[in-house]
């Protein structure tokens, strides 16, 4: 049994999502929201997340619309630094402080601003650390920036961890896509 879930994945440029209403988003959020009624249903209780644009956002809304299903989960947002977003335009801004209002924990592993990479993989660590498992959307084979997590996430199996990881990638998304038209 999974009881705390990281989920992450590919940033909203990488998914060619420019618009909160794009029709990719709303498959995405589909998507998880199907995947995270699975897992609350084999007894998940916490999903732990950042708050990057594009899917850990749309899995923020995805959380939203399970618990109007009646479902007992809840969200952390686990942020890697202090005055996480300070530097993006302010739509983007507005985004980030709606999606850490729908959030029922926010705190940040650390209290100082960016200034170092190493606090991406001090934060790597604690979401390692502090779940049983992740959902990762990404393509081993098309790259992008959560191949970080991935490679953390693969090194921390590689120890010897009992650690669960759920890989989706683009066929598996198109596929569910696909599903959802017919």
């Amino acid at each position: 049994m999974l009881k705390n879930i990281w989920i992450t994945g590919y940033r909203s440029f990488e998914l060619g999502i420019f618009k909160d209403d794009d029709p990719k988003a709303k498959v995405i959020q589909a998507f998880f929201q199907e995947r995270i009624i699975n897992y609350v249903e084999n007894g998940t209780e916490w999903i732990i997340t950042g708050a990057q644009l594009g899917t850990e956002q749309i899995v923020g809304k995805a959380i939203q619309e399970v618990k109007k299903k009646g479902y007992n989960i809840r969200h952390a947002v686990m942020l890697p630094y202090a005055e996480f977003g300070n530097k993006w335009n302010e739509t983007n801004q507005l985004l980030l402080k709606n999606f850490l209002r729908n959030a029922d924990y926010v705190n940040k592993v650390s209290n100082m601003s960016y200034h170092s990479s190493r606090q991406l993989k001090v934060w790597q660590s604690f979401m390692l650390k502090h779940t049983n498992g992740a959902v990762i959307f990404y393509d081993p084979d098309s790259g992008g920036k959560p191949k970080y997590d991935y490679e953390a996430i693969k090194s921390y199996q590689d120890r010897g961890v009992d650690y669960q990881l759920e890989l989706i990638d683009f066929d598996s998304m198109q596929d569910f896509a696909n599903m959802l038209n017919d």
